[in-house]
């Protein structure tokens, strides 16, 4: 269990906050490249009102969502140029942020000069737009596998978590859920004994998987501080990859990017866009063991924990090794922020910035395992 005080220091993502200072320190996704145009979007990452939008130069500008004088949210106003007004006096600002016109001041003044909004440094890469909130200088954008693909099929999803980051971060290492949560799915897991071990990585932990009956070992990986890389059911005989994004938004909600990618002659980018996500409604699904689709199950597990989970009621054992290690390597890294130091995967060195190629693979499909009692 947590204490409250360390709870709250793991939970709270906003500007100011312990972890709000070690999440900034990464580039997040803020939207879908296709879906980024000159109607600029309003948005939140990490506890912050932004907005998005994409420049007469075809470039994207990501800023504070409210305008510096009256307070007037930009999503209203237009691009200009590269440049965004807001709709109310017109002020106008540049995408560094700065206000560069003011219709109704007089022309000699310079009051203008003054006047500055936050703008974060923006990247598209893989079919998303991605920003970073952290101090400068920004790091570089990690070049993940399933990321800089394009010799196959690419389809790019997002869901809200109706909860805190923490909850959806913790159900990458809660590993022995497969069994039971999707022990429908993945028959071959479903109601089985498991052993794992987890090996610390450059980026994160590796997962090694054992199932009882089971030859091959299932392998995953957790890359810090709440992304994942796993393998998805073949198709064509092929292994599907998968990667998500586990995005917090604020406090009490997160957004769940997932990546799929097989490789093959074909070859397409595909923006699905977001899936409804009302808490508590979750799409059913009556041959599975709890009557809830798979891709919904992970969603129910994570919300019905509560909006933020009371970790001071918890109850970890010996098999919770992987959620007992994730707040460990987050400890870490709250520690190398205070101490001015960049965590875990943070990477700088342009000669090192190849592409990460993550080692998973799985054995999950096979005939189907006995319902659970």
């Amino acid at each position: 269990m947590l204490a409250k005080e360390e709870n709250e220091r793991l939970t709270r993502v906003g500007p100011g906050t312990p972890m709000g200072a070690l999440l900034r320190r990464y580039w997040w996704p803020v939207g879908f490249a296709e879906h980024v145009t000159s109607r600029p979007q309003r948005l939140t990452r990490l506890g912050q009102e932004l907005v998005l939008y994409r420049g007469a130069d075809g470039r994207p500008g990501l800023m504070d969502l409210r305008c510096a004088h009256r307070g007037v949210a930009l999503d209203y106003g237009r691009v200009e140029g590269e440049c965004l007004r807001c709709p109310y006096h017109g002020w106008l600002y540049d995408r560094a942020g700065r206000c560069v016109e003011q219709p109704a001041e007089p022309q000699e003044s310079t009051f203008k000069d003054r006047i500055r909004l936050g703008a974060y440094a923006v990247q598209e890469y893989g079919g998303l737009v991605f920003g970073y909130l952290g101090p400068d200088p920004a790091p570089l954008l990690p070049r993940y596998d399933v990321m800089s693909r394009d010799d196959g099929i690419k389809t790019l999803q997002v869901r809200r978590a109706n909860c805190n980051w923490l909850q959806v971060a913790e159900n990458i290492t809660d590993i022995t859920h497969l069994a039971w949560l999707h022990g429908a799915t993945f028959p071959k897991y479903g109601a089985r004994a498991l052993s794992y071990d987890w090996e610390r990585t450059a980026w994160g932990a590796k997962n090694i998987m054992r199932v009882e009956g089971v030859e091959q070992e299932h392998v995953s990986c957790y890359v810090f501080p709440s992304l994942n890389r796993f393998p998805l059911a073949p198709i064509d005989g092929e292994l599907v990859r998968a990667f998500i994004y586990r995005v917090p938004v604020d406090d009490v909600s997160s957004l769940v990017y997932m990546i799929r990618f097989r490789p093959g002659a074909a070859r397409a980018l595909q923006t699905l866009g977001e899936l409804p996500a009302e808490l508590g409604v979750y799409r059913p699904l009556e041959t599975d063991w709890w009557g809830i689709d798979f891709f919904d199950q992970d969603r129910m597990a994570v919300e019905q924990q509560g909006v933020v989970s009371n970790r001071e009621a918890e109850h970890l054992s010996a098999s919770d090794r992987g959620i007992i290690l994730l707040r460990q390597m987050l400890q870490e890294g709250l520690a190398a922020v205070e101490a001015g130091r960049d965590p875990l995967g943070v990477v700088r060195d342009e000669a090192s910035n190849r592409v990460i190629v993550f080692d998973t693979h799985a054995d999950m499909f096979g005939e189907p395992a006995g319902r659970a009692a």
